[in-house]
């Protein structure tokens, strides 16, 4: 569990990485800062938002065979 959360945190900081750096922000600027803000809070709804969709396929999807086997068996 330590490590799944220490490989999320890890996840979360390149992706801000990544953000100042395809931008080009400067941290030290506010308006920047704000820029950053925005980029990162819209990230993470986006990430959120398809983890839910996933996790909702997962859900929805049928995992246990028909059972057809059993009724050709019958007949």
């Amino acid at each position: 569990m330590k490590t799944l959360i220490i490989i999320i945190i890890k996840i979360f900081f390149i992706s801000a990485l990544f953000i100042i750096s395809n931008q080009n922000l400067h941290m030290k600027d506010a308006g920047e800062r704000q820029v950053f803000l925005d980029s990162y809070y819209s990230w993470v709804q986006d990430v959120f938002s398809q983890t839910v969709e996933i996790a909702g396929y997962i859900i929805n999807s049928r995992w246990l065979p028909e059972n057809d086997s059993q009724q050709s068996l019958k007949s």
